[in-house]
């Protein structure tokens, strides 16, 4: 039950407590939780307590009734009945001005008084239920737009929506209409020992973290954050963030959960909404296919996605810092992947190369530079045999 805080301002001793002990204030759910004798007083005790309900004289010393209302008024939201000796015109005007709840002339009649706090009483009541629905109905729009929202990026990439449904779909979610640049998927692992010790309830909760964490991590980007089952989360990015976003995700997760997650992220090609589907199955395969790997190559990939910009990134220093020898990891990496070291660091860099010849002023032999290849020709020759055109005619057509 709340409590409404009362203060009452009077320069009056005499006329303060004959206020105070005219009323049973708990019958009326309030409590006098200050008196004060001057404007000045009245200003400081009203701020400080946030009380609900002011009961004010206007001839007061150092600042008059009507100066402290206008303070108070202006910083919480109260309810203001005055108290005066003065049956002034201009002095009602002024307190009409301030949305005062009634205006009562001295001496006090406390029946009077009475059925005004009752009318005060009963307005407070009415205010704070009206709060209280429309704080339940806020949750509720905002726990239908959230359901809403995963349903719609649940159908787009599960190919079961129209183009014009996803568009009108994207205006009435306030997000842009353009396909995302970016998605990031993670997977959290199940193979840890209290995984399958866990409810299907802590799992949510888990994975509420996990998402709580790459909000935060993304959260100067416009994105949306979905997940539609116990272990997948699908994060979709409409700018463009570093190839490395994913790790900072992973280590944080390990780091404040100790729990481990597969995350995978690719770029959307621009243009027809169809390149998000395709998109995604690409790169929860991709995810699903690393799941599968030795730990020795999945440590060894990992390297070669945070370092593959170095120009000095070598199969040799990956297996030193892996303790392996260069044979057997070379061996391992290619019947596992398909690929040998260098096709899959090639293919990395090209990857990111095309990115910065899409979106980016660098000009080729920068981009060969930032992208870890030793020189402009040698990242030529390989982008072409991988694509099929130069840098120079990709960054043309994509332009």
């Amino acid at each position: 039950m709340t409590k409404w805080k009362v203060l009452i301002a009077d320069d009056e001793f005499i006329i303060r407590d004959g206020i105070r002990t005219a009323v049973d204030w708990a019958k009326f759910d309030m409590e006098v939780v200050g008196e004060a004798e001057d404007g000045e007083e009245a200003v400081e005790i009203a701020l400080a307590d946030r009380i609900d309900i002011l009961l004010i004289d206007l001839n007061m010393p150092i600042l008059n009734g009507i100066e402290a209302m206008k303070k108070i008024k202006a910083e919480i939201d109260c309810r203001m009945i005055v108290i005066s000796g003065y049956d002034d015109f201009q002095y009602a005007q002024e307190a009409i001005r301030l949305q005062v709840e009634d205006y009562i002339l001295k001496p006090v009649n406390p029946d009077n008084l009475i059925h005004i706090l009752q009318g005060v009483k009963n307005d407070l009541e009415r205010r704070e239920k009206q709060e209280a629905y429309l704080e339940q109905a806020s949750k509720q729009i905002k726990k239908n737009h959230s359901q809403l929202k995963e349903r719609f990026f649940f159908d787009w990439i599960h190919n079961r929506l129209q183009p014009n449904e996803i568009q009108s779909q994207l205006e009435f979610l306030q997000l842009p209409t353009a396909v995302p640049k970016q998605l990031v998927l993670l997977k959290w692992s199940n193979d840890q020992v209290n995984y399958d010790l866990l409810s299907n309830q802590d799992r949510k909760i888990y994975l509420s973290a996990i998402e709580n964490i790459a909000e935060e991590i993304l959260a100067d980007t416009v994105n949306v954050i979905i997940h539609d089952s116990s272990q997948w989360l699908q994060i979709f990015v409409w700018e463009d963030v570093t190839k490395e976003i994913a790790v900072p995700i992973e280590e944080a997760v390990k780091l404040y959960l100790n729990q481990t997650v597969y995350t995978g992220m690719v770029r959307v090609e621009d243009g027809d909404y169809q390149h998000l589907i395709v998109a995604y199955e690409r790169c929860k395969n991709e995810i699903n296919n690393y799941i599968h790997l030795s730990p020795i190559v999945k440590q060894a990939l990992t390297i070669m996605r945070r370092n593959y910009c170095r120009s000095d990134l070598t199969l040799e220093l990956v297996a030193e810092n892996l303790h392996v020898s260069t044979v057997y990891l070379s061996k391992m990496i290619k019947q596992e992947l398909g690929q040998s070291y260098v096709q899959i660091v090639a293919n990395m860099r090209i990857r990111r190369a095309k990115e910065l010849l899409k979106d980016s002023d660098l000009n080729i032999r920068d981009i060969a530079e930032k992208v870890g290849f030793d020189s402009q020709h040698y990242f030529s020759t390989a982008f072409k045999k991988k694509e099929g055109v130069s840098p120079k005619q990709y960054k043309m057509i994509k332009s």
